[in-house]
């Protein structure tokens, strides 16, 4: 099976997974986001892709996080084309959906099966924001500005054929139709 993983970091959560399958004899690739990388790692076929623009000066400040995981899966989308124009179609792609860079997959192999690893679903209180009296923001905004944060999870709801939280806080953060 050919298995293709699309992590920022890679192998990041993936460390232990994918050199699993690449023991297991399957054909295990993976896109990073470096400049420079080794040709493979732990037997991965690693291929480096990079944004070509920034975020644009002015974006409303709660569009910042859409655009800039839209940036990063249009050079997602653009690698995977130079892939599938080699010769390679994956079997399975393997991704963390958090920085947007797989939205874009199912355009390139409508027929790959897509798993998503879903770290976290943001909501106003009691995960990674309004914990720490510390950092209490004033802003009613913020609210707003957190909920558009998952239009990334939502988008990727639409093309996954499979999800996986790494514990059941993680999960419960999402929707109950995703959970």
């Amino acid at each position: 099976m050919k298995i293709l993983f699309i992590h920022q970091n890679f192998p990041g959560q993936f460390v232990h997974l994918a050199p699993a399958l690449v023991k297991e004899g399957h054909e295990v690739h993976a896109l990073v986001l470096k400049k420079e990388a080794p040709a493979e790692w732990a037997g991965v076929r690693l291929h480096t892709y990079q944004p070509t623009k920034g975020t644009a000066p002015g974006v409303h400040p709660w569009a910042l996080d859409l655009e800039t995981k839209i940036i990063r899966a249009e050079s997602v989308f653009r690698k995977c084309l130079e892939l599938k124009a080699s010769g390679f179609t994956p079997d399975a792609v393997v991704a963390h959906s958090g920085w947007g860079e797989s939205l874009f997959v199912k355009d390139v192999w409508p027929d790959t099966k897509l798993g998503l690893y879903c770290e976290l679903n943001y909501t106003e209180k009691g995960n990674d924001v309004g914990f720490d009296p510390e950092f209490v923001s004033t802003d009613p905004g913020d609210a707003c500005r957190l909920r558009l944060k998952n239009v990334n999870n939502v988008m990727h709801f639409d093309i996954a054929d499979a999800a996986i939280s790494p514990t059941n806080f993680q999960a419960d953060t999402y929707p109950w139709p995703f959970q």
